[in-house]
C-alpha cells in the first residue's frame, strides 16, 4: 500500500511539473492563459469500514482539477493597427475549421477575400451592419471591402463666420474682380456629382443704409480649381443680424443657393445646387474670421487602411478623407470562464461547465475595450513558476527517497529467517 501511495505522489509531481513547464513554454505567447494543478487526497478505508475502530492511512493523492487563470497579461504596444489587446473582460470570437473558438490573442489582417482572419486563416466575428447599442445586427464574419468610395455631390454647405462691425459700407455693384465692391471672402472646395472638385468663393458686402445694424449681402463665384476659370456666378441670401450682433435670418427662396446648369460644368455632371447656411455667423468688433465650415460633399476616395476604435468599430480609411464603417467587433464573456476547455493555439471551446458564450460590443455589459496597435501578452509569471517547479521537484524526490527507503524495508523482510 505504501509503495502504490508514493507512486501516486510522484504522479501527481510529475504532473504539476508538466504543467509549470508548459506555462514556462508559454511564457511569450501571445494570449497565453497559464494554468495549476489542484491535487486531492484519497482517504483510507479499513475492511469493517468508517465505522470501525480499525484506522487506515490516506491512501495518497490525485490530481483533481486543471485549474486556468484568467488573469490579464502585460499590453505591449506594436503600431499595427491590426494587433488587437482586450483591456478587461471577454474574448473574440472565432470563426475555425472546428466550430466557433474564443481567443485573447488579437493578431489579425486582411485576408484576400477583405476578411479579418488571424495567422491561421481563423475569421474574426463580430456585428457586420452598422449601428449601435441594441441595434448592432446580427453576428458573422467581419469583410472589409477595399472599393472605391463614390463621389458625393455638395448639397449644403455651412458657414460660420464673424463679421466685423467696422467694415465700411458699400454701394457699388458686386464684381468679384474689384475687391472695392466687397468687405470680405472666404473660398472652400464644393464637388459635383462625379467627384469633381469646384473652388466656391462667397463674398461679404456690408450693405449701404440698409438699416442698423446694417445688413450682409453674400455673393458667389465658381472657378475652376485647376485653371482657375470662372464658370458661374451668383447672388446668395442676405443676411440680417440683431442689435447683439446675433444672425437672425437670411432671405429665402431664389438667390439663397450656388446654382451652376450642367452646361457650365466641364465633366458633363449633373447640375451642381448648394443650399447655403450660415447658423453661428455673428457681428463683431473683431477681423473677419472662418469659425467653421461644413460641407457634405466629398469625391471619390480609393480605401487606405482600416481604423479600430476602443468600442471595437472598424472603420476603412480613403484617400478623401472620408471613412466608413464595416461592422463592430463582438466580444464574448462566460458565466464560468474556468470552464472553458483550452484548445490548440491559444483558443478556447464553450463547454456546460462555461455556460454559452454571452455575446455584446465592447465596452458594454462589463467586457472590456479593445486597444488597436497593442497585443496582449501571457499572463506567466517566471518567478512563481520556478519557485513552483522547485517546490514540484523536492515532493517527487521526497516521494522517490520514500519508494528507496520501502524497498530496504521489504529486503530486509525477505531476508529474515
Amino acid at each position: 500500500m505504501s509503495l502504490n501511495t508514493e507512486l501516486m505522489g510522484i504522479n501527481a509531481a510529475q504532473t504539476s511539473i508538466d504543467t509549470i513547464g508548459n506555462n514556462i513554454a508559454n511564457m511569450n505567447t501571445e494570449g497565453f492563459k497559464g494554468s495549476k494543478m489542484e491535487f486531492a487526497d484519497l482517504i483510507g478505508t479499513s475492511l469493517e469500514g468508517t465505522s470501525g475502530n480499525t484506522l487506515t492511512p490516506g491512501q495518497g493523492v490525485v490530481a483533481s482539477n486543471l485549474s486556468q487563470l484568467f488573469t490579464e497579461g502585460t499590453i505591449s504596444q506594436t503600431g499595427n493597427p491590426l494587433d488587437l489587446a482586450i483591456n478587461g473582460q471577454g474574448f473574440f470570437q472565432m470563426q475555425t475549421d472546428q466550430g466557433i473558438m474564443y481567443t485573447r490573442a488579437g493578431s489579425f489582417q486582411v485576408s484576400t477575400g477583405g476578411f479579418l482572419v488571424d495567422p491561421s486563416g481563423n475569421k474574426l466575428m463580430g456585428y457586420t451592419t452598422a449601428g449601435s447599442g441594441s441595434a448592432l445586427g446580427a453576428v458573422g464574419d467581419i469583410q472589409v471591402s477595399r472599393s472605391t468610395l463614390p463621389a458625393t455631390a455638395t448639397t449644403t454647405l455651412g458657414l460660420n463666420v464673424t463679421l466685423p462691425t467696422t467694415d465700411a459700407a458699400i454701394s457699388a455693384a458686386f464684381n468679384p474682380s474689384n475687391a472695392s465692391t466687397f468687405d470680405e471672402s472666404s473660398a472652400t472646395t464644393v464637388y459635383d456629382s462625379v467627384g469633381t472638385g469646384y473652388t466656391l468663393t462667397s463674398y461679404f458686402t456690408r450693405v449701404s443704409g440698409s438699416g442698423t445694424p446694417n445688413k450682409w449681402q453674400v455673393d458667389w463665384q465658381l472657378t475652376d480649381s485647376t485653371s482657375g476659370k470662372a464658370l458661374a456666378s451668383g447672388t446668395g441670401p442676405r443676411l440680417t443680424f440683431s442689435s447683439a450682433g446675433a444672425l437672425t435670418g437670411a432671405t429665402s427662396g431664389a438667390g439663397t443657393t450656388v446654382s451652376v446648369p450642367t452646361a457650365k460644368l466641364p465633366d458633363g455632371a449633373s447640375p451642381l445646387n448648394v443650399v447655403y447656411n450660415f447658423t453661428g455667423t455673428a457681428l463683431s468688433s473683431q477681423t473677419f474670421g472662418v469659425n467653421s465650415i461644413a460641407n457634405n460633399g466629398n469625391s471619390a476616395g480609393t480605401f487606405t487602411g482600416i481604423q479600430i476604435n476602443s468600442t471595437g468599430q472598424i472603420v476603412g480609411q480613403y484617400s478623401n478623407g472620408q471613412t466608413k464603417a464595416f461592422g463592430t467587433i463582438a466580444l464574448a464573456n462566460f458565466e464560468n470562464p474556468a470552464g472553458l476547455t483550452p484548445m490548440t493555439g491559444t483558443f478556447w471551446q464553450a463547454t456546460l461547465a462555461s455556460g454559452p458564450a454571452l455575446l455584446a460590443a465592447p465596452n458594454t455589459q462589463g467586457l472590456g475595450t479593445v486597444q488597436s496597435g497593442a497585443l496582449e501578452g501571457s499572463n506567466v509569471d517566471l518567478s512563481t513558476q520556478l519557485v513552483s517547479l522547485i517546490v514540484a521537484q523536492q515532493a517527487f524526490q521526497a516521494n522517490a527517497q520514500a519508494i528507496s527507503y520501502e524497498q530496504q524495508n521489504i529486503q530486509h523482510l525477505l531476508n529474515i529467517q
